[in-house]
């Protein structure tokens, strides 16, 4: 007889659909699983391999904890306040510490081989080349689980994130109401977790619930975009000679609006021109216009899809030609979610990219080395040369596939 744990790891078996990082997409994933996904891979792939996870979760050791752990959570009906919540919510710094040693440990085996290869194999959390499986597995599961508390303090606990203007909560901490909607979320998750080992994907699902309550579910917006809005240009690609033109794509930085009602910048149509002029001269086969729903705050516009429109809709620029990034919120990740594109569409890897702007922005790209090492960690492409004032070469970085846990939105 299959018993409740077997029961509801096949449940999440539609949770965490068949996915990897690279060009493994399917239209069968809902939005939420598309937030998982991006922002938690390792944690998104343990659950889709349901024998690991049900020898994870029964262990004694961890079924003790996730019972206490449980038992906290349960306690949010207790809260008058916001830090109360908190600490039902969010992972404790020993928990975190106690599961990754266990998990390290007892996935060693057979049944966690399939796992270990995976992850490694997705460079999602940094270069695997030189680093040991027992190493990378701890740096994922850590980085998963504090970047699901990081998210909680900043989507319940109005902590700054990197940039309040365009990414902070949208709640008013102050009002009593707000307390309710605590409430809700937890109640909501709870109908969820029907046995203790559930537990586990508590604040996991707590998280992704803040993100959707404070409209953020940034990262699902538009994907599989290999099967929607990237679909004619996707298919181009593999029967593209990229020998008949000098650079593989360009990529064309956005000017993001300074009006709410204002779906395209004056900045983004002179941008988007730029790049059909360097597309008719044969410069490239395909454009990339990057750009997620980003300025002013809350804004109902995506930026890439708003100027992928007008580059086919006024400057008859085919579809088939135009890729998109309807995700990335600054210039750092233009360049790094392009250079994704870049490594897992087919583009030949020998071949330089160019990217357009103005003339201020491409120096500024030029500088942005730094920049990309204090958000990032690394820096996600190879410069090339500058070949005009407002063009200059690059190529892409695998560090680009590394996950960024404090930018849920777009990680």
């Amino acid at each position: 007889m299959i018993n409740t744990m077997t029961i509801w790891l096949l449940a999440l078996g539609t949770f965490f659909s068949n996915v990897s990082w690279g060009q493994e997409f399917h239209s069968d994933r809902n939005p939420q699983d598309w937030v998982i996904a991006k922002n938690y891979y390792a944690t998104f792939i343990l659950g889709q391999d349901t024998a690991l996870s049900k020898e994870l979760l029964t262990l004694p050791e961890v079924q003790h904890l996730l019972k206490q752990r449980h038992s906290r959570y349960l306690n949010n009906t207790k809260c008058a306040d916001v830090a109360c919540f908190l600490d039902a919510f969010k992972w404790k710094h020993q928990e975190i510490d106690l599961l990754v040693n266990i998990f390290v440990a007892k996935s060693k085996g057979q049944v966690g081989q399939s796992f270990r290869k995976r992850l490694m194999d997705s460079q999602t959390y940094g270069l695997s080349q030189g680093k040991k499986a027992d190493e990378y597995l701890a740096r994922a599961l850590r980085q998963d689980l504090e970047a699901m508390n990081y998210v909680i303090d900043v989507y319940a606990g109005a902590k700054k994130p990197n940039y309040p203007r365009i990414d902070s909560i949208s709640f008013n901490i102050a009002s009593k109401s707000y307390l309710y909607l605590f409430k809700d979320v937890a109640q909501d998750v709870l109908k969820d977790v029907r046995q203790p080992n559930l537990a586990f994907y508590e604040s996991l699902w707590t998280a992704v619930r803040l993100l959707e309550v404070n409209e953020r579910w940034d990262a699902a917006q538009l994907e599989p975009l290999m099967e929607q809005e990237n679909k004619k240009a996707y298919e181009a690609i593999r029967t593209t000679d990229f020998k008949r033109y000098p650079y593989s794509l360009l990529l064309t930085l956005g000017a993001g609006p300074d009006q709410y009602d204002q779906p395209i910048s004056p900045g983004g149509m002179l941008r988007s021109r730029m790049a059909a002029r360097s597309y008719f001269d044969g410069l490239a086969p395909f454009i990339v216009v990057s750009g997620g729903r980003v300025h002013p705050y809350k804004t109902p516009y995506i930026e890439a899809l708003e100027m992928k429109r007008y580059l086919m809709q006024v400057l008859q620029v085919p579809e088939e030609a135009i890729l998109i990034d309807p995700h990335a919120r600054h210039t750092t990740t233009n360049l790094r979610n392009t250079a994704r594109i870049l490594l897992t569409y087919g583009f030949p890897p020998d071949k330089f990219a160019i990217v357009n702007s103005s003339v201020p922005h491409i120096d500024a790209v030029q500088n942005m080395a730094d920049r990309c090492i204090r958000e990032l960690g690394y820096v996600p492409y190879e410069l090339g040369k500058r070949i005009s004032e407002v063009i200059v070469e690059f190529k892409p970085r695998v560090e680009s596939l590394t996950i960024d846990p404090d930018e849920p939105l777009d990680p």
